[in-house]
Formats: structure tokens, sequence, C-alpha cells
């Protein structure tokens, strides 16, 4: 990888632009690299800010450059393009950069304002520990600064903007699909999809979109992952991308799609009675059915829904419960029951909620042996994998702990039957 970089001197913070192209920032329809225009428009970059603000954590990186100073363990990648000469696009640290630009700057120019107000009239309403603590802020605020603009860069060698979709690609792939900084789920597999979809195109030029096992193998291969994985991701990455274009406008107001609901497609790809009910069964399927889509919407987003999941009013209140129905569908199968069975697709508006259903179905259960009871608890237990608990892990803590505490009392009745 380090043939694709090169030494750069120092650049102005002012000549840095943040990348319209970057998953985690980008529009539904990112315009590629070659528009110079769009990539440097000021409205474009001021909405470019405005999103880095809402997904970013800016205000922990801030904390960390304040207290540790500044630690370029990887370089910020940069590329220029050739029709602005002197502009850079930020191709790889736009989170760094934000936070200079949206965070550090700002708070170095309130600090000397405050400075100036606190000196004012001789700084008696303030100690002199107050005027040494704010002087000394100012100081490492000011070597922050002095480290950081111009900012140390490494330069992406890409005559074209053809050359660098080829290089950024692999650059990428290895830093944030494989490689240890990962963007998260959602921005690595939308990631993924844009880059099938242009190989797609290339290959095969005014033919409609579909999953094609060529150019599957070899997004899978410049990311370094596995075919298997490769269509889970993809599967997942248009299902979602096409769902959020479809009902963004419906949801209730002041409600929008984020990251996070991305795992609900996610589990839907992995588990095959969802794959069946919502119209993905088949290999071929890019995106749900659209009367199907109405049900997962009807099922997950039609009712405004709270921070606390146990107080959602829609059917599925939570998006592990598309992995508890696969879990009932299979304990049906076993049992004669009929759990799964309520969550009807063909009459969806009469389903009921999964919080009712879930509640018959752990009863049922809990009337079988204790044997059979703790060997069905150990089976989900095990099937909750890492990227389950980073997902879910708020909803899921308040519940484990109860499990803990449960499990302790268990042995001790058992020690003491026992002894």
């Amino acid at each position: 990888m380090d043939t694709h970089l090169q030494d750069h001197d120092p650049i102005p913070l002012q000549d840095l632009y943040l990348d319209v192209n970057n998953p985690r920032l980008a529009p539904e329809d990112p315009p590629g690299y070659e528009d110079a225009a769009a990539l440097f428009d000021p409205t474009v970059q001021e909405e470019l800010e405005r999103r880095a603000q809402d997904s970013f954590d800016l205000e922990g990186l801030e904390a960390a450059m304040v207290g540790q100073g500044w630690m370029p363990i990887d370089s910020i990648l940069v590329w220029e393009h050739p029709d602005e000469p002197g502009k850079f696009v930020v191709v790889e640290g736009n989170r760094r950069l934000a936070t200079l630009r949206l965070r550090i700057l700002p708070r170095l120019r309130k600090a000397r304002l405050k400075l100036e107000k606190m000196e004012g009239g001789g700084g008696s309403r303030y100690s002199k520990q107050d005027l040494k603590d704010q002087k000394e802020e100012i100081e490492r605020l000011e070597r922050l600064a002095s480290e950081t603009d111009p900012l140390p860069v490494k330069e992406v060698v890409a005559p074209t903007p053809q050359d660098l979709d080829r290089t950024l690609n692999r650059i990428l792939a290895v830093r944030h699909i494989t490689g240890p900084r990962e963007w998260g789920n959602y921005a690595e597999h939308i990631w993924l999809l844009r880059r099938y979809e242009d190989l797609f195109e290339r290959s095969f030029p005014s033919q409609s979109p579909r999953w094609e096992s060529s150019v599957m193998r070899q997004v899978a291969d410049e990311a370094s992952l596995s075919s298997v994985k490769t269509k889970r991701h993809l599967r997942a990455a248009s299902a979602f991308s096409r769902f959020r274009l479809d009902f963004e406008d419906e949801l209730p107001a002041g409600d929008e799609f984020g990251e996070s609901d991305y795992y609900l497609f996610e589990l839907i790809v992995q588990q095959p009675y969802a794959r069946e009910q919502f119209g993905l069964g088949s290999e071929d399927a890019m995106h749900l059915p659209e009367d199907k889509a109405q049900v997962l919407f009807d099922w997950v987003f039609r009712e405004p829904r709270p921070q606390k999941a146990d107080d959602n009013p829609n059917k599925l209140y939570r998006h592990e419960n598309i992995r508890v129905l696969g879990q009932m569908k299979k304990y049906d199968d076993n049992n004669g029951t009929s759990f799964a069975a309520r969550f009807d697709v063909e009459d969806h508006l009469n389903a009921p909620t999964m919080h009712s259903v879930e509640a018959d179905y752990h009863a049922h259960k809990a009337r079988k042996t204790p044997t059979y009871v703790l060997e069905s608890l150990l089976e989900q237990l095990n099937a909750l994998d890492a990227e389950t608990m980073m997902a879910e892990g708020e909803f899921l803590h308040g519940q484990l702990e109860e499990l803990q505490k449960r499990t302790g009392k268990l042995l001790a009745m058992v020690a003491a039957a026992e002894g």
C-alpha cells in the first residue's frame, strides 16, 4: 500500500475539504471525484460539516486531542484534484479534520476572548488560580493549533479521478474493512455496495442492477472478505438503502432512520425465517418487495419510537425481535405451537405486539423441565455474537444483570440442596 502514498508538505486547514464521498458523510447519491465543483462547493461543505457533527463523536475526539495533544499515529490522507490545484480532499481523516475545524479552533477563539474579559478591570473578579487555569488551557489549545495548521498529511498518488478510484478502494478496504480501524457495519457495507454498483456498471453497461457472482468476487477480493460474507453485507446494504429511500418521509414527526436501524436488515438477511417472511428468500433479491417492505415499516416504524425499548408501542419493539421470531419458529416446529405464526405478513395490521407473544412464548417454555429450559437458554445465549451485543447492548445490559442475579440465586439453592 505504501506505493500508493507519498510524503507532502503540511497543508493549511483552509485548503483541506471534507470528502463528500465518505461513507459516514455522503448523501444517498455521492458525486464521485471527477466533478471538482461538487467536491469543493461551499454549500456542500457546510452540509458535510453538519453531518460530521451528527455522525462523528467530535466531542470525544476533542477531549482526547486537548488532553493528549496531536498524535498522528495514522496519517491524514489527501488527494489534490487535477482541475483545482491547491485544493485537497481529505479521503482519510475526515473526523479529525472536522474536530479541528469545528471544535478546536472555535474553542481556542472563545478561550482567548474569555481570558481578555477575565483580565479586564485588573482581573479582580477572578482568583489567580482561575487566571492560571485559563492561560494553561489556551497554551494547550495554541500548541495543538500550531501542530495541526498546517496539517501533516500524506498524499494519495493518483493523477486522475479514475486512478484515485482504483487506489482508494484498496487503501480504505485495508484500513476499515479488514484492518484495525473500523467504520462500523453500516458505513463498511454501504461502501462495499457502492463499489459493487460501480464495478457492475463498468462490466455490464446499460443493464439493470442484479447480483453478479463475478463482480461480487472482485469486491470480496478487494476487501479481503469471503464471498459468503460479502454477499450477506451487500444484500443487507441494498435492502436498507431502498427501504430508507422509500419510507423516510413516512416516519413519525421528529423520527429518522439511523445507523442502528441497519442492524434490523442485517438480522433479516442472516435469519432464514425472516428472509422468507420479508421477501428476501430468493438469492437474486436485492431489496424487499413493496408489500413486504410495508409490513416491516408498519411493524417496526409506524409508531414513534421512545428511547426505552420496553416503552415502544410498535409490533416489534426492538430489532432483536427478528432473531426471536426465528427462535419461535424453531420452537413451534419442535413443539406443535404457533407463536411465530401470530405474526402473519398477509394480515399484518392485525398482528399482536411482540411484548404479548413473547410473554406467552416464555410462559410455555417455562412449563418444560428445568433441563430443557436451561438448555434452551444456553442455546440462545450462544447465539448472541459480538455484533449483536454492540448493536443491542443498551437494551440487553439490564436483562443480563437480572440473569446474573437469578443464576446466582439458583446456584445457591442447588448448593444448599446438595449440602
